[in-house]
């Protein structure tokens, strides 16, 4: 006779192999069995973000303030003007373009996307948007006067090995109606 602790023991090792899991009977098999995957299938990249998501990504980081990552956002070629900011050549580097752009922002200014639209072509795409211009109450009255205004927007992207990345970024201010 088997003492307690060891039929204890040897009761242990049997229900720790045990799964209580309901096991087939070998006619339930797939009829086919699954290809192993192979070492390229292993290392696919996730798929990168697409040319409208990275647009907006760029938007959010500069609303922020995070303009490290809008600045990775951009080529570094990039052309940058934006209504919101003034004279592309006062402002100088892309840089302080950005820095103006959040001061905008940051004085209770928001951008609404309205509609969006992505042209595809090779290696490039455009982003076309609509923006509506929203303001909080507190803000200051030259940046209350922008309200409701309707910004157009039109980005150029170049895929890379990074993803997407803006080549060309134009925002302008619609005439008041």
């Amino acid at each position: 006779m088997l003492k307690p602790a060891l039929t204890n023991l040897v009761l242990l090792a049997l229900l720790m192999g045990c799964t209580f899991e309901q096991r087939g009977n070998g006619d339930d098999m797939p009829t086919s069995v699954p290809e192993a995957l192979t070492e390229s299938d292993a290392t696919v990249e996730p798929r990168l973000p697409g040319p409208t998501a990275t647009v907006r990504a760029f938007r959010d980081a500069v609303a922020v303030g995070d303009l490290a990552l809008a600045l990775a956002f951009l080529d570094r070629q990039a052309f940058f003007v934006d209504d919101l900011v003034g004279d592309p050549d006062v402002a100088g580097s892309r840089g302080e373009a950005l820095l103006e752009l959040r001061a905008r922002l940051a004085e209770g200014l928001s951008l609404q996307e309205e509609s969006s639209r992505v042209n595809l072509s090779g290696d490039g795409a455009v982003v076309l948007s609509r923006l509506r211009l929203e303001v909080s109450e507190d803000a200051h009255e030259l940046t209350r006067s922008l309200h409701g205004r309707v910004l157009t927007e039109t980005v150029v992207l170049v895929v890379t090995e990074e993803g997407w990345r803006i080549g060309h970024f134009h925002r302008s201010l619609l005439a008041e109606s």
